[in-house]
């Protein structure tokens, strides 16, 4: 799969010779209404036999127009992350455009003509609510701009429980911590990533190690909260439980941390970037009057996520 990065005026020097298929979207955690999208961009491009390509942005195109604070400056998934999901459903090319202010400025028929044609496309998919442009036209209006000289193909919503699919929705059972829903939203676990670093040790005194992880600012994360989860370590995945909080028990202004305990593992892996898939929420993050409360919560933690893989398994 090839990443080709655009800016406004796409350069001169780049050349689209072949024609595409072009799916349009931000994507931002590829779900299954994304999917259902590249799906059928997919299908298209192989009964044709063009490339299947993703027209998608670096950044929120929000970040243009207000500033963005907290988890909405955030994403479901970072870049390598979404690179990883397009190239697991099948796209061939993604072009990441650079969505700036002179980007978004374009009318929607000059973004048809200086991006769309110039990209060489023989058809365009997105979902019924993509927006385009400065006056943010509608798919309904792409056909008008296209003049015949290409395809288009709107996809209608995906729902799951009778709701509409989106990225919002997801984002706020993330912040409610409800995985279940989340994965199901997503169609696959939602997956993190970090690199394993030097804590404070408290976990190794309770004992229960833990790996201690360093993450992207730029990952929206799951609630603070004890959670079940699998770790990829060294291309394994291993049964853990997880942490993310702000260790209250030893006080009351400690800086947010991920630390994940690797049921039966004990090797040394600092150093290491690892995978993290979040699987079910356990419970809330709780103050213990000791260290002794503290150790019985967790070994009753370590029975409810080694039961949850027996029966998962």
């Amino acid at each position: 799969m090839k990443v080709i990065n655009l800016s406004y005026p796409i350069s001169k020097k780049i050349e689209f010779k072949r024609p595409i298929v072009l799916a349009m979207g931000f994507f931002d955690g590829v779900h299954l209404g994304h999917q259902k999208v590249i799906k059928q961009a997919q299908k298209i491009a192989k009964q044709k036999d063009l490339p299947l390509a993703v027209l998608t942005y670096d950044h929120h195109p929000a970040l243009v127009y207000k500033k963005l604070e907290g988890n909405a400056a955030r994403y479901l998934s970072i870049w390598e992350r979404k690179v990883d999901l397009f190239a697991k459903f099948g796209v061939d090319i993604v072009y990441r455009v650079n969505y700036n202010f002179a980007f978004q400025a374009q009318k929607p028929q000059a973004f048809v003509d200086n991006f769309l044609m110039r990209m060489n496309v023989d058809t365009v998919v997105a979902g019924f609510d993509h927006t385009y442009g400065a006056k943010k036209a509608t798919m309904k209006d792409l056909p008008g701009y296209a003049q015949g000289r290409f395809n288009v193909n709107t996809v209608p919503a995906d729902r799951l429980d009778d709701k509409k699919i989106s990225s919002t929705r997801i984002r706020r059972n993330l912040e409610d911590g409800h995985m279940l829903t989340v994965n199901d939203l997503l169609g696959y676990s939602f997956e993190t990533t970090g690199t394993v670093i030097h804590g404070l040790a408290r976990g190794r005194t309770l004992g229960f190690p833990t790996a201690n992880l360093e993450y992207s600012e730029f990952q929206q994360l799951p609630s603070e909260g004890v959670y079940i989860v699998s770790m990829l370590v060294n291309d394994q995945w291993l049964p853990a439980m997880a942490s993310i909080g702000r260790n209250v028990t030893f006080g009351d202004h400690n800086p947010v941390t991920i630390e994940i305990n690797i049921l039966g593992f004990n090797q040394n892996i600092y150093g290491n970037e690892v995978k993290v898939r979040w699987l079910k929420k356990m419970r809330d993050e709780v103050k213990y009057t000791g260290k002794e409360a503290l150790i019985e919560q967790l070994k009753r933690d370590e029975i409810n996520t080694r039961t949850y893989f027996k029966n998962n398994g």
